[in-house]
């Protein structure tokens, strides 16, 4: 089957609309970086930048407040396309879009709303079939890993403009497609600080929860050595589980719906591996043989698009422990029985995979999903 891949630049938010303020465009440079640029599942560090406090919050709320003293500009009309890294206005103005050119198949919900009030958007591609299963895929829960958004669009692309060209095991899902799941933390890595992970939740005078530990199963397993009850800390994980609006939106969409989910795939970077349950104990997780088989059926996908080797195995085995992760609560409570952790490239580059690198990871991945899916129904 032949799949055509439309690398052309689309006119995204074509209908201007006035008084819309528009941030502009980002190019990766260094303002106020942090210079430590650890791993997604790196053991140690501290990453609060700054201090947060109620009069800090009311002073950035008066400033948000401004009265127009002249006419607003027009929306500037933005390119959608994967030979950059692109700004989270113009990635939501990209899933609108989609709806608007297909509304057949495609429909944008906003699943909740960030610490700071930012939309957390959904595209859901589907044929309307009542038999479908569903599939869930998000990018950006830690927000300096850009490539998982340049990813996860890319997948959303191809799967809306070559829906009826493409196998049943792809047509036969109900695809949920979150491309930044952490808004507040994404904006602040363009802004402020590229190497911001958590989100920008506000404890004990600290900002930030690593969303990644927030999850319910396993959340606060094993002391510091999964997640840490320091809010100064990277991998703070919250005051509770799903104490923050973001991983409570994931669970609430999950669980609310009506197509059972049988595929969760969570993207990452910089690691280069194929993970799945366990993170928060040494034991496998049942049937830890199917999974490692999915597992391998990506990475042998990916060898062959790219000649990139991604390693499989789970969370613990290829890391170290990692509590209250949403593939661990995918897995158990969710009960969805592929659920993996994608960690993108680029061991070399780190986080700054630069963006001629862009589209060789987004074709890789697409067919390691594509491959993925021939497999789950044959199972």
């Amino acid at each position: 089957m032949s799949v055509v891949i439309d690398s052309r630049p689309r006119k995204v938010g074509s209908v201007l609309r006035k008084n819309i303020v528009v941030e502009g465009e980002y190019e990766d440079k260094d303002i106020e970086t942090d210079k430590t640029e650890s791993g997604t599942q790196t053991r140690f560090g501290k990453g609060s930048k700054g201090k947060c406090s109620p009069s800090g919050m009311i002073q950035k709320c008066i400033k948000q407040i401004i009265i127009p003293n002249h006419k607003p500009k027009k929306r500037k009309i933005k390119l959608m396309d994967w030979k950059k890294y692109h700004r989270l206005n113009v990635i939501y103005a990209f899933i609108d879009d989609l709806e608007r050119d297909y509304p057949a198949i495609c429909t944008v919900t906003t699943i909740g709303k960030s610490v700071e009030g930012r939309d957390i958007k959904m595209l859901k591609i589907s044929n309307s079939n009542a038999s479908n299963t569903a599939v869930w895929i998000d990018g950006s829960i830690h927000p300096r890993e850009w490539i998982t958004t340049a990813v996860v669009t890319y997948i959303a692309d191809v799967l809306v403009k070559n829906f009826h060209n493409l196998s049943n095991s792809i047509t036969n899902k109900d695809w949920h497609i979150v491309p930044v799941l952490n808004p507040d933390g994404y904006e602040y890595t363009h802004t402020h600080d590229r190497m911001w992970r958590k989100n920008r939740a506000c404890y004990e005078g600290e900002y930030g929860v690593d969303l990644n530990r927030n999850f319910s199963y396993g959340w606060g397993n094993n002391g510091d050595e999964g997640s840490s009850e320091e809010p100064n800390n990277v991998f703070y994980r919250g005051p509770a589980p799903f104490s923050e609006p973001e991983t409570a939106a994931v669970r609430d969409t999950i669980l609310g719906s009506t197509s059972p989910f049988k595929v969760f795939l969570s993207f990452h970077s910089y690691f280069e591996l194929i993970i799945f349950p366990w993170g928060f104990k040494k034991e496998p997780c049942p049937n830890y043989l199917r999974l490692l088989e999915g597992g391998a059926i990506m990475a042998r996908a990916i060898y062959n698009a790219t000649g990139m080797t991604y390693k499989v195995g789970s969370t613990k085995d290829m890391t170290y422990y990692a509590c209250g992760t949403s593939i661990d609560w995918s897995y158990a409570i969710a009960k969805i029985p592929y659920s993996y952790m994608i960690e993108l490239r680029s061991k070399k580059h780190k986080f700054r995979l630069p963006k001629d690198k862009i589209a060789e990871t987004c074709v890789e991945i697409w067919s390691a999903v594509e491959h993925f899916m021939d497999y789950v129904d044959q199972e």
